[in-house]
């Protein structure tokens, strides 16, 4: 008989330590979504702040964490192109994130130098090339700039 309350006993302790860890824990679920469109964001990250505890979005923009701390937990959503999103979170009720587009703008400017070729310059035995519309239109090139490198005597840099 005594045996059996030390092990009644025993049983009632692992009970309560093991309801005492998942106590602190929660899941935590929901979606990541574009803010203009409504659309999914696959691949979107979502980690707890100040730990190492994170995961990304599904194929439906899906996402399920357990957070390692008490309520309230912060998370932080990221997306590449997307302003970073900080959410404070009481529950464990689903949640809908909207990501904004982070715009940034790019000053790129294309400087083309050249000399006017007049057409009896270009009727002398000289070796000059000149690129008009048609000629752009029938270009091999991609793009206009790759044609612009394949003339006589051009020599095309491009920084990145």
């Amino acid at each position: 008989m005594e045996y059996r309350k030390y092990t009644i006993l025993f049983l009632i302790l692992i009970i309560a330590s093991l309801s005492q860890s998942l106590l602190g824990q929660g899941i935590i679920r929901g979606e990541v979504l574009d803010a203009e469109n409504g659309e999914v964001l696959l691949g979107a990250s979502v980690f707890e702040k100040e730990t190492t505890n994170g995961t990304v979005t599904d194929f439906d923009g899906n996402f399920e964490i357990k957070v390692k701390g008490d309520f309230p937990a912060t998370l932080v959503f990221s997306y590449i192109g997307y302003t970073d999103l900080e959410i404070t979170v009481n529950s464990t009720d689903d949640l809908k994130v909207e990501l904004s587009q982070d715009a940034v703008t790019i000053d790129i400017g294309v400087e083309v130098t050249g000399q006017r070729v007049s057409e009896k310059q270009k009727a002398a035995p000289l070796t000059v090339e000149s690129m008009d519309l048609l000629a752009i239109k029938e270009t091999a090139s991609d793009n206009f700039y790759d044609g612009l490198g394949a003339m006589k005597g051009v020599d095309l840099t491009a920084a990145s």
